[in-house]
């Protein structure tokens, strides 16, 4: 069973007029998990491209020192 708590944040007086005229009264909270769900996801993978990106970057330095070390001029 999924539980669910209350949390109080602030937003801009703007932000707030628009979900009020876009969401329904009944279907506020589902929109704003949803969003933050999605947000949360793409910052995931983000991380993830960005720490994949980095490991890469040093296998490439570690390939290209072992080139050089090994004498094969073949780089």
């Amino acid at each position: 069973m999924i539980t669910t708590e209350k949390v109080t944040v602030s937003l801009s007086k703007d932000v707030i007029e628009t979900l009020r005229e876009k969401i329904p009264k009944r279907k506020r909270s589902k929109f704003i998990e949803e969003t933050i769900k999605k947000r949360l996801q793409k910052m995931k993978e983000q991380s993830l491209i960005k720490a994949y990106k980095e490991a890469y970057s040093e296998i490439e330095k570690e390939s290209q020192e072992f080139d050089g070390a090994s004498g094969d001029g073949l780089s």
